[in-house]
C-alpha cells in the first residue's frame, strides 16, 4: 500500500508531486508560507490543503511544521475535491486538528506495525478522515475559487505531462491538443497560474524525476535519459549541472544511504527547532537519541544546537524576540551541551575561540553581560565569565593565564566607562595588547569612545558583539 506519513520542517521550492495521489497536510506549529504553483498564501496552524499529485507546492518558514499523509487517489475522495477542482482548503479549529492527527497517528501506527489486517484498517482510517475534513473544506477567496476554469485546464494538462514526461516527442502543441486548449492558450495560462513557461515547468519535472532516479537506482546516465524524455546524455548533463550546481555522479554520490541520512537530518532539524521554542527537555532527549543513531558530536553541536541559537540571535537583531526567550532558547542549548561534552572531548572537537567577559570594576549590572555571555557560546565559543566590578588586571591576567583571544568588558554607567580605557592599558603593560583583542559595549559606549580609548571592537547589541567575537577569534 502506497501510503507515507512524514511531519517535516519544510522549506523549498515548488516540485510536482506523483500523479495518481492525493496529499493532505495540515500545518501543526509555526507560521510561514504556502506555494501552490504561482499562488502563495500565509499559512498558520490548523491550515489544511488536499491536492491531487501533480500540482506543484511547497511550505516555507523556519518555525514550520507540517504533517503529510500521501496515498493512491480513489473512490473515498468523493467530494472533497469540489467544482473539479484540484485543490481543497480547510481551516481546522482545535477539536478538528486533534481528530485528524489521531487518524494519521493511527494510520501511521498501523504502516510501522503492520499487523493481521492492516491494510484493512489504514482504509478504514483513511476513509473516516476524508469524511472529517469534508465537512470542514472551506470556500475560500484563493486564486484557484477565483478562477476554477484555470485551475482545472492547468491542472489537466500537469496530469498529462505527468503520464507522458518520458516521451521525449512531447511539446505544448501535444498537451494542449489533449486537454483542448490552444498552445497559446495553454502557453498563457502555465505563465499565469504555473508561473513559469511550459518548457521551464517540463524541464523542471524532467530533472525531478532524474534527481529520484540517480538517488534510489542504480539506473546509468542513459538509462535515466530515456526514461525521463531527455534528449541525450550530454544535454543531460548539461540541464542537470545548471539546476542543481553538481554533476549527477556527484549527486549521487552525495545521497548515497539517502534514508539513514534523512533520518539524522531530521532530528538535527528537530534539535534546531527545539532549541528555538526553549524546549530543554526535548533538546536533552534529541540529543541522546541522536548520539544513539551514531550521528557525530560535532554535527549536533554545529548543525542542532548552534544552527539553532544563531536562528534566534538573528531574530533578536531584528527585534522578533526578546531577552525571556533568548534566555529560555540558551538554556536549552546548554542542556544539549551538557549531554554532548564527553562525546565532544572524544572527538576532539575543539571551541571557535576563546573569551573573558566581565561588568567593569565599579559596575554590578550584568543582564546584558550575561546576555552577550550565551549569544556568543551559541557561536560556539568557550567563555570564562569574571561576573561584574572587574578590575583591569583580573581581564588581563585571565587573558593571559588562559589564553583568550578575545577581552570582552561591560558597562552600563557612565562613571564605569573610563575603566575600559585601564584594561586597554593594563594589556599594553602586560605586553599581551598584540595577542588580545579588546571588545567593549554597554549603553553608554559608542563607537567613538571605542576608537578614543584604542579598544578593537565596539557592537550595539548581543547578537552583533558574539558574531563580532567570532571574526576576532579567527
Amino acid at each position: 500500500m502506497d501510503i507515507s506519513i512524514q511531519t517535516t520542517a519544510c522549506r523549498g521550492e515548488p516540485v510536482p508531486g506523483k500523479n495518481g495521489t492525493v496529499e493532505i497536510s495540515v500545518v501543526t506549529a509555526g507560521t510561514g508560507w504556502h506555494r501552490l504553483l504561482n499562488e502563495t498564501a500565509e499559512c498558520r496552524p490548523g491550515d489544511m490543503y488536499i491536492l491531487q499529485g501533480e500540482l506543484p507546492h511547497c511550505y516555507s518558514g523556519e518555525e514550520l511544521t507540517v504533517q503529510t499523509l500521501t496515498f493512491p487517489a480513489g473512490e473515498e475522495c468523493y467530494g472533497i475535491f469540489r467544482d473539479d477542482l484540484p485543490v481543497s482548503y480547510a481551516l481546522l479549529n482545535n477539536r478538528a486538528m486533534e481528530q485528524v492527527l489521531v487518524h494519521f497517528a493511527a494510520i501511521s501506527e498501523e504502516l510501522d506495525r503492520q499487523e493481521q489486517d492492516w491494510q484493512v484498517a489504514v482504509r478504514s482510517h483513511l476513509s473516516l478522515l476524508l469524511i472529517l475534513l469534508g465537512r470542514y473544506i472551506d470556500q475560500a477567496d484563493t486564486a484557484h475559487r477565483r478562477h476554477p476554469k484555470e485551475w482545472v485546464a492547468v491542472s489537466a494538462a500537469l496530469r498529462e505531462i505527468g503520464d507522458r514526461f518520458g516521451d521525449s516527442a512531447m511539446t505544448l502543441d501535444s498537451v494542449a491538443a489533449a486537454v483542448f486548449l490552444s498552445s497559446s492558450q495553454l502557453s498563457r495560462l502555465f505563465r499565469r497560474v504555473v508561473g513559469q513557461s511550459f518548457q521551464e515547468y517540463v524541464r523542471s519535472v524532467r530533472l525531478g524525476h532524474a534527481c529520484r532516479l540517480l538517488r534510489y537506482t542504480g539506473l546509468t546516465n542513459e538509462e535515466i535519459v530515456r526514461q525521463c524524455g531527455l534528449k541525450d546524455v550530454p544535454t543531460f548533463y548539461r540541464l542537470f549541472k545548471n539546476e542543481t550546481g553538481t554533476t549527477p555522479y556527484q549527486y549521487r554520490m552525495s545521497n548515497i544511504e539517502n534514508e539513514e541520512k534523512g533520518e539524522k537530518i531530521m532530528i538535527i532539524t528537530e534539535i534546531s527547532e527545539s532549541l528555538q521554542r526553549g524546549k530543554a527537555k526535548d533538546v536533552e532527549r534529541l540529543v541522546t537519541e541522536a548520539l544513539e543513531q551514531g550521528v557525530p558530536a560535532a554535527r549536533i553541536l554545529n548543525e542542532g544546537l548552534l544552527s539553532g541559537m544563531n536562528v534566534v540571535g538573528e531574530k533578536f537583531k531584528r527585534n522578533e524576540v526578546y531577552v525571556p526567550e533568548v534566555l529560555v532558547a540558551a538554556r536549552a542549548m546548554n542542556k544539549g551541551i551538557a549531554v554532548l561534552k564527553p562525546h565532544l572531548a572524544e572527538d576532539g572537537v575543539k571551541a571557535k575561540g576563546k573569551v573573558c567577559i566581565g561588568t567593569v570594576q565599579g559596575d554590578l549590572h550584568d543582564i546584558g553581560k550575561n546576555l552577550v555571555k550565551m549569544m556568543m557560546e551559541g557561536k560556539g565559543l568557550e567563555v570564562i565569565d569574571l561576573g561584574t566590578d572587574v578590575a583591569p588586571e583580573n581581564f588581563v591576567q585571565t587573558a593571559k593565564e588562559q589564553g583568550c583571544q578575545v577581552i570582552c568588558c561591560s558597562a552600563l554607567l557612565t562613571t564605569t566607562m573610563d575603566v575600559m580605557a585601564d584594561v586597554v592599558k593594563a594589556a599594553e603593560a602586560a605586553g599581551i595588547r598584540d595577542q588580545v583583542k579588546i571588545m567593549v559595549g554597554g549603553a553608554p559606549v559608542t563607537e567613538e569612545y571605542c576608537q578614543k580609548i584604542g579598544a578593537d571592537c565596539y557592537t550595539s547589541d548581543a547578537a552583533s558583539a558574539a558574531d563580532a567575537a567570532v571574526e576576532l577569534c579567527r
